[in-house]
């Protein structure tokens, strides 16, 4: 089975690419999540859950969804990280998650895709963002290939300071830094509602004709990327940056 967590759609693009390779069915983690329900999979084959990185670790929505969740006891996982750079402490946390819930950690595997906070970080031009989903296609494929033939992968030893740091860091910027007052409509809004549709947290109300943000917020930044009029903000920081509307825009 393949599950995936994805904002802007790279970690879906991915999952549903792997999905066919490997003649599974993709699954989004939120049909699961948004109505708070915890599943009990009992399919005795390997588990493949592709999600995005998010300050160098697996996102909260997939690591609290496998936490929730009921797996076969020794039941193989395989983890695929989408990043800008480096999916960083990933393997270790994933790892970790396993011997929680009595997984055989099979291993983690990044794969490059375009950089889509645009919260914080320089968006690449749209000629950039096409070469990386083309470049990234390849890679995707041949771990494909590593979940087919039951492959792992050589992960990287994290020294222990290294690892507590890098956590350390993630846990102060999701409970400091992931918070919603900076997101905003301007007046080129038209009241569509799409926000409030992509949102994978349903954390976007139409409060009259204008969105509403809830404090339940992964900064995944679907709701600024994919407003068709470009009509939302987080602050100063997304002024003027090109949106990224996802990776099959990317293809055509």
């Amino acid at each position: 089975m393949v599950f995936y967590f994805s904002g802007t759609g790279n970690s879906r693009f991915v999952a549903e690419r792997i999905a066919r390779s490997i003649d599974q069915e993709a699954i989004d983690v939120t049909t699961y999540t948004k109505e708070k329900k915890t599943p009990m999979f009992t399919d005795e084959g390997v588990y493949v859950f592709a999600c995005p990185s998010y300050m160098s670790a697996p996102a909260r929505s997939m690591t609290e969804f496998i936490e929730s969740a009921t797996f076969p006891k020794g039941a193989r996982a395989f983890f695929i990280v989408t990043c800008a750079v480096s999916m960083g402490i990933s393997p270790r946390v994933c790892s970790e998650l396993c011997e929680k819930k009595g997984l055989e950690y099979v291993g983690a595997a990044q794969v490059v895709m375009p950089q889509n906070y645009i919260a914080l970080f320089k968006m690449q031009s749209t000629e950039e963002n096409k070469k990386i989903v083309k470049d990234a296609i390849p890679s995707i494929d041949k771990i494909a290939d590593m979940i087919r033939n039951g492959e792992k992968t050589d992960d990287k030893v994290f020294k222990s300071f290294e690892y507590a740091l890098t956590k350390w860091v993630r846990d102060v910027y999701y409970k400091g830094f992931m918070k919603t007052k900076k997101f905003k409509a301007t007046d080129a809004c038209i009241s569509c509602g799409k926000c409030a549709k992509v949102c994978p947290l349903s954390n976007i109300i139409m409060n009259g004709n204008k969105p509403s943000w809830g404090k339940n917020c992964t900064h995944c930044m679907a709701c600024i990327n994919q407003c068709p009029k470009e009509a939302i903000e987080y602050g100063k920081g997304s002024v003027g940056k090109t949106r990224y509307k996802g990776p099959e825009s990317c293809l055509g």
